[in-house]
């Protein structure tokens, strides 16, 4: 038996949540099922798909059912597909998986019978396949009552839908550019897809300072030289800082404050950042 990790763009709608779980707990009253989050921006499967990359290194024996499902209904693949490590995601095929495929590895995906692994006493209506095809599917999956071969169908994993973003890079004049993949308004962080690592390869440790921009549709929200630290408090409170995230990406903050709702800023393929070495003393920017 696996446990279930589920995560939707519900938000705070618990009734659908709830009846996601109600469904599991059909199928086998025993099944663990925990809720990761209901907060991902609606509509985003590349939020999606990063949601997924947090958690995928730290769960194990895990079907992992991700719902943000703009085409609900309409002819897009509902798949599962098993992980390099085992574990299997369940989620339309709609961009969802494109980090995973890219960064995590999948070794085979099947696309979803409906015939068999959907919920029976709601087979006419089409609104909420979260419910009656991902939730169903997966607690038939986790609990064994399925095997993954008899999901459905296996299909290429080179066919899995890939979403477009900003693929990092090192670009001219020595700047690292990414996409911003996250901005929290709770604790107000930004979060970037560039690698971390990829800063020594320029000369920036600890304690260095670097020019950074946000660009929202090339237009600057936000344009300082803040320093590289480890962790918020090695910078006076109300300061920025450039630190690693929890995935080892380029992130930056402020201590004790809030940069996102500072500096109004968003994420997503509007939004872009873009930082360097710096030979000036670090000092938090303001909007450029």
């Amino acid at each position: 038996m696996r446990a279930i990790l589920i995560q939707t763009d519900f938000g705070p709608d618990h009734l659908s949540a709830s009846a996601m779980v109600g469904v599991c707990r059909g199928v086998c009253p025993e099944l663990p099922i925990y809720e990761a989050t209901h907060m991902i921006r609606q509509f985003d499967v590349l939020n999606a798909s990063d949601a997924l990359m947090y958690n995928l290194p730290f769960w194990k024996e895990t079907v992992f059912v991700s719902v943000v499902d703009p085409g609900v209904g309409t002819r897009r693949r509902s798949c599962a597909a098993r992980l390099r490590d085992g574990n299997f995601i369940v989620t339309p095929d709609n961009g969802t998986l494109t980090y995973v495929k890219q960064r995590w590895g999948i070794e085979e995906v099947r696309e979803i019978d409906e015939t068999v692994n959907r919920f029976k006493s709601t087979r006419d209506i089409y609104v909420f396949h979260g419910r009656d095809v991902y939730a169903y599917c997966a607690a038939r999956l986790a609990s064994g009552v399925i095997s993954f071969e008899e999901v459905g169908p296996a299909y290429p994993v080179e066919d899995i839908v890939e979403a477009p973003y900003t693929v990092p890079e090192i670009g001219p004049e020595g700047f690292l550019t990414g996409m911003v993949v996250e901005a929290s308004e709770h604790f107000g962080l930004v979060n970037s897809n560039i690698p971390f690592s990829w800063l020594a390869q320029k000369g920036i440790r600890y304690g260095t300072p670097v020019d950074v921009e946000i660009l929202h549709k090339e237009h600057a929200a936000f344009s300082g030289t803040l320093a590289v630290e480890r962790s918020f408090g090695y910078v006076a409170p109300h300061d920025a800082l450039v630190m690693q995230s929890e995935i080892g990406t380029v992130s930056l903050g402020e201590n004790l404050g809030n940069f996102v709702t500072r500096y109004n800023l968003g994420f997503g393929r509007a939004w872009t950042i873009r930082l360097r070495k710096s030979e000036g003393v670090p000092a938090d920017g303001g909007a450029g």
